[in-house]
């Protein structure tokens, strides 16, 4: 169990990165379309359906590493029970799944708008969903539960 668990943190923190590098991408694709006055393409909804698929990643890992975590741990009592295990499961958890819940939402949100619009919501809800992100990640300078920045 120990040997998945870490499987599981590594392959999660190094998605992270890809998260983080396709969602800046993506903003910076929304922002040029946006604010340049740009007709939308393939290659912006084509970004966006891989930012779509990192996070969809993401969250099938951490799921995975929900269960493994709670189960190594001996259930929910003993998690709750510490400020760091609580962090993960919590708040953490909440908070990115709200990420990815605005993210499909914008996603929806775009294939919907005209075409004049779409470079706008692609800013606004991906921006959203990427500001969620980074303010979630556990970051080596928070005290008690800070992760390495690579694994």
């Amino acid at each position: 169990m120990d040997a998945l668990h870490s499987i599981l943190v590594d392959l999660h923190s190094i998605n992270r990165w890809i998260i983080l590098i396709f969602g800046l991408y993506v903003l910076f694709v929304a922002a040029r379309g946006w604010f340049g006055q740009r007709a939308w393409n393939e290659s912006a909804r084509k970004f966006s359906k891989y930012f779509l698929i990192v996070l969809d990643i993401q969250l099938l890992l951490g799921l995975t590493l929900y269960v493994v975590f709670v189960t190594k741990q001996g259930g929910f009592e003993y998690v709750f029970g510490n400020p760091a295990s609580r962090f993960f499961l919590m708040e953490h958890s909440v908070m990115m799944a709200l990420a990815i819940i605005v993210a499909h939402a914008g996603s929806h949100l775009i294939k919907m708008a005209w075409p004049d619009d779409k470079f706008k919501r692609m800013f606004i809800f991906y921006g959203a969903a990427s500001l969620l992100i980074l303010v979630s990640i556990p970051w080596p300078f928070m005290p008690g539960f800070g992760r390495p920045l690579l694994f």
